[in-house]
């Protein structure tokens, strides 16, 4: 459980939140409570795991209108729960390129992005369950 600065255990509700995406579609869920803490200010913060959480939906609702940053493939696979070896099977690419594409070494190619789209598309219409 998460502490505050006095070191007392949290135990804030869960919270809203809203995130607005460029193609105008907003997004809405409560983040788990054990994902905030409040700083000293009493504003109410998100814990690192609170952030991989946002980070996560982001990359599984967000328009993939450009070529995936190293960041958004590395998210996306790990909200999806997979490794480089089961994300580059579905992709139809070497664990070593998923590899390369996570440290930035090497863009997707056109079809590798479609294909991208596609996993991350079937995975939302399946649903999705974030680890957390």
């Amino acid at each position: 459980m998460p502490t505050l600065t006095d070191g007392k255990k949290s135990s804030l509700p869960d919270m809203p939140y809203t995130m607005r995406f460029s193609d105008g579609r907003t997004l809405a869920v409560l983040v788990p409570g054990r994902m905030t803490v409040k700083d000293r200010g009493g504003e109410v913060c998100f814990t690192p795991a609170g952030i991989r959480f946002l980070d996560q939906l982001q990359v599984l609702f967000m328009p993939l209108d450009r070529a995936p940053s190293p960041g958004f493939i590395r998210t996306l696979r790990e909200a999806l729960g997979l490794t480089q070896e089961q994300f580059g099977d579905r992709a139809g690419v070497d664990k070593m390129t998923v590899y390369r594409w996570e440290r930035g070494e090497l863009k997707p190619a056109d079809r590798s992005v479609a294909k991208i789209q596609e996993i991350r598309e079937g995975a939302v219409r399946r649903g999705v369950t974030l680890p957390g």
